[in-house]
């Protein structure tokens, strides 16, 4: 592409080398600026050259062609954002950064196993990931629930037992994999009777059972053991 160059074009009309044109002035006898088939010519493949960029023919019944053209080319959506990709990284993070997109939204999405794993620092959650964790069970007499449930969650167990005696050992419906945080029984009655322990291990725990000072018979019991 080319500014007019004939002898006539008006010097530097829009500034050093950028030439003009001018209507003249037969009063002081300055000609108007000439045009020559160089310059009709470039106008004329630089226009052309849009339109055909598309794949469409030149019409000359058609005066649209040049500003179709012109939208399929800067609104595309066949391939969304494909230029940005193309410049490169740094146009890929301007971009992001222009759009208010944080490091998080460029993150993918865990799977369940992904979640169960829960080794991964480059994935986000999804609900149903995420409750996969805290899948439904049911529950028995003596059980245990995982908070969250992988490999090093809180262990909370629970359980009604019995013991007909005035003490005896508790075995745990799983082994505490690491420690044995606290213990609690309570007896569900009103006759003044209630359970002691002592030795909390991974497994279990010695109890005791009591009436005031005096020993008496444990029986049914509930209690409450939390641990890793």
């Amino acid at each position: 592409m080319h500014r007019i160059d004939t002898p006539t074009a008006q010097k530097d009309k829009f500034g050093a080398g950028k030439n003009g044109f001018t209507r003249g002035n037969p009063q002081t006898g300055t000609p108007a600026t000439d045009l020559d088939d160089d310059y009709f010519d470039m106008l004329q493949e630089e226009l052309a050259g849009v339109v055909e960029a598309t794949g469409v023919v030149l019409d000359k019944s058609k005066h649209n062609q040049l500003l179709t053209a012109l939208k399929s080319l800067l609104l595309s959506r066949v391939h969304p954002f494909a230029d940005i990709k193309a410049d490169g990284s740094a146009a890929v993070a301007e971009a992001l950064t222009n759009l208010g997109i944080g490091e998080a939204a460029k993150l993918g999405v865990a799977t369940n196993s992904q979640m169960a794993a829960g080794t991964a620092t480059n994935l986000l959650p999804s609900v149903a990931a995420v409750m996969s964790l805290f899948s439904k069970r049911n529950f028995a007499t003596k059980d245990y629930i995982r908070i969250p449930d992988v490999p090093g969650g809180l262990i909370i167990q629970f359980g009604t037992s019995v013991i007909s005696a005035t003490s005896g050992s508790l075995a745990f419906a799983t082994p505490f994999p690491n420690s044995a945080l606290a213990f609690v029984a309570l007896k569900n009655g009103s006759d003044g009777r209630f359970v002691s322990y002592s030795g909390l291990i991974l497994n279990g725990v010695s109890v005791y059972g009591f009436s005031n000072t005096t020993p008496t018979n444990i029986d049914t019991f509930n209690w409450l053991a939390i641990g890793y």
